[in-house]
């Protein structure tokens, strides 16, 4: 009875719980109710595990549709990979840990990438566009995952601080800042690459 759909779900849950920490065969078997041998018999190892669950992550939340609009689309892609990231946060940290590569992942590229080309830059610009929004959206992503781990500072820390002790002051609207950031570069990068060669190396 273990199929590829209960091992990825036992996982999941394992993760979610307890974090990219404490996950391990072990408590995956035992959330399934088998022995980490029986396991190991239709997934070979750790890796191929955490394979499992990204596939799932993704298959589970299917891609926006099209809109029409290239900036619109790029947002609604963004949204789309933070969801899953936030809702299963140790799959992140997990798959950068054992390096998987699924072939789940690679729709997402594809979309990314074609988007890029559906505005007015030439190929190898639109290339280097995708490449260089996907790295900021990813790290913003990154970094609010370590927020969320982290105690805010003690407030005798800031006394001699004022402006951070405002940043830390007031609860962050993480949707907002997201929205900002993401527009804002993607609004950028194809402004930036839309000038002359000149203007761009410069």
């Amino acid at each position: 009875d273990l199929t590829r759909f209960r091992i990825a779900e036992a996982a999941l849950h394992v993760a979610d719980e307890h974090g990219a920490d404490r996950f391990t065969m072990r408590a995956v078997a035992d959330r399934l109710g088998v022995t980490p041998m029986a396991l190991y018999h239709h997934v070979k190892d750790k890796a191929a595990l955490v394979g499992l669950m990204v596939d799932a992550v993704i298959e589970g939340r299917p891609l926006p549709p099209p809109s029409g609009s290239w900036q619109d689309d790029l947002w609604e892609m963004a949204r789309w990979m933070r969801a899953i990231t936030l809702t299963h946060p140790a799959v992140s940290r997990l798959r950068s840990e054992h390096h998987v590569w699924t072939t789940a992942i690679f729709p997402m590229t594809e979309r990314w990438i074609s988007i890029w080309q559906q505005s007015d830059l030439e190929l190898k610009d639109a290339l280097l566009a995708a490449s260089a929004t996907s790295s900021t959206i990813i790290g913003f992503v990154e970094q609010e995952l370590i927020l969320q781990e982290l105690d805010p500072p003690d407030p005798s820390m800031l006394a001699s601080f004022p402006s951070a002790r405002m940043a830390f002051g007031p609860k962050r609207d993480g949707n907002r800042e997201f929205e900002l950031v993401v527009r804002s570069v993607i609004e950028g990068v194809h402004s930036r690459l839309s000038q002359s060669p000149e203007a761009v190396d410069g």
